[in-house]
């Protein structure tokens, strides 16, 4: 596990407006602060990711995620039930948020409208992770603000469980991380499940270990 030490020098890092690798509950992932919009732009061009493909975001509980998310009755029940853990909840974003893209431009990319609008890929929607790791949620609450949830490989290149990976990975990459908190190897976990909730509708996105069966359960649908 990372040393306090470490994870101090993580926090400056993502202050600074740089990219943090760090363990997950299911692989490492890319982390940079999910409220700066230079930080994000910069965070696809290193993963070499389409602007088309949202990111994630890690919050460390439900009081932070309320303040960027919409939360239904449903959506606020499942984070209940099933975070920490292996879920993520795609929730529309908090309309302030979502502004366009060239109002931050004009304040020199730091606007929080653009961040989320770029996080978003247009889709007016932001998934909600809290993994069930330590690391991941003491460097949010240190930073005390969301970061990105995205996996740290290079887009089209396989999920990195381990930091050896990642460095075989960025080898000849023009952009590369600029620190890893390193937690050895990582079991090899499913992708977390992926949910949509518009209203009372429901939706699985994507399948993981948490099963459609147990969400309906505990919606009591």
């Amino acid at each position: 596990m990372a040393r306090l030490s470490n994870l101090n020098h993580a926090i400056k890092y993502l202050k600074a407006g740089k990219a943090v690798v760090f363990p997950t509950d299911t692989a490492y992932a890319l982390g940079v602060d999910a409220t700066n919009a230079r930080a994000v732009r910069r965070l696809f061009k290193m993963k070499q990711r389409r602007p088309d493909k949202p990111v994630h975001i890690v919050v460390a509980d439900l009081k932070m995620a309320k303040q960027y998310a919409e939360f239904t009755a449903p959506a606020e029940k499942l984070f209940k039930e099933f975070l920490p853990g292996t879920l993520t909840l795609i929730l529309p974003l908090r309309p302030p948020l979502f502004l366009p893209l060239m109002r931050g431009r004009k304040r020199g990319g730091k606007g929080r409208g653009s961040a989320f609008a770029l996080l978003s890929a247009g889709t007016g929607t932001v998934g909600i992770r809290v993994p069930k790791n330590k690391i991941a949620l003491q460097l949010v609450k240190k930073l005390g603000r969301p970061i990105t949830a995205t996996s740290a490989n290079i887009s089209t290149n396989p999920t990195a469980y381990s930091v050896s990976q990642l460095n075989f990975q960025y080898r000849n990459a023009k952009l590369r991380p600029d620190l890893s908190l390193d937690s050895g190897k990582l079991p090899r976990v499913r992708s977390s499940t992926m949910v949509q909730l518009k209203g009372n509708k429901i939706k699985i996105l994507r399948r993981g270990p948490i099963t459609k069966t147990q969400i309906l359960n505990a919606l009591k649908f």
